[in-house]
């Protein structure tokens, strides 16, 4: 698949312009999922004419790359800011709730992330940043697991990181869409799956 890359040197007008397309792709998106939605869907939610949108993408799929792709940098570095030295010294429960909620409420304020991520068929660019993103968020949750235990394996801690992301992302689906309450209480019950998996895995053996 070709990628479309925009010229980087564009005027403020145009950075507008751009702006204004992917925030309106992103609101149909996370409203309509990927495939009902048009380029002239796209336009008309930005105020523009078609004309104006091939401008600057000449098709839906770049538009999907784009945002895809600046989703997947923006998450990757709420995770890698995350103190995980301080996560280490709260309760463990409480901490592992931290860690969850970076990517919990980040696909709440944006919810065309996931649909773009399971429907739209991204570029091997967009593809290699979602990959960076998963790295990101094992690699935080293994060094907090290492800083809980000094005496686990680095692999052991990747590997524990690795499985609580394949239940992240099989919980993320069922977050979505609910009530408040609902919510909330799915949101719980993913800690707590998160918290009986990984406890006996920091627990210090003598």
């Amino acid at each position: 698949m070709s990628v479309f890359v925009p010229e980087r040197k564009r005027s403020s007008r145009g950075e507008l312009r751009v702006e204004g397309l992917l925030l309106a792709a992103a609101r149909l998106f996370g409203k309509l999922g990927y495939h009902p939605v048009t380029t002239n869907a796209i336009a008309a939610e930005a105020g523009v004419s078609p004309a104006t949108l091939y401008q600057f993408f000449p098709n839906k799929e770049a538009i999907a790359d784009a945002l895809a792709t600046r989703y997947s940098v923006a998450l990757a570095e709420e995770e890698n800011s995350a103190d995980v030295a301080l996560l280490a010294k709260r309760p463990f429960a409480e901490a592992v709730a931290a860690i969850m909620k970076i990517v919990v409420v980040f696909h709440q304020k944006h919810p065309a992330f996931r649909m773009l991520l399971t429907e739209a068929p991204l570029s091997e660019g967009a593809m290699g940043e979602k990959h960076r993103l998963s790295e990101a968020f094992v690699g935080q949750l293994a060094e907090f697991l290492m800083m809980r235990r000094p005496t686990l394996a680095k692999a052991e801690a990747l590997w524990s990181a690795e499985i609580c992301l394949v239940i992240l992302k099989g919980f993320l689906p069922q977050v979505a869409g609910r009530r408040t309450a609902e919510r909330t209480r799915m949101i719980e019950s993913m800690n707590e799956v998160m918290v009986r998996f990984l406890e006996p895995i920091v627990r210090a053996k003598r």
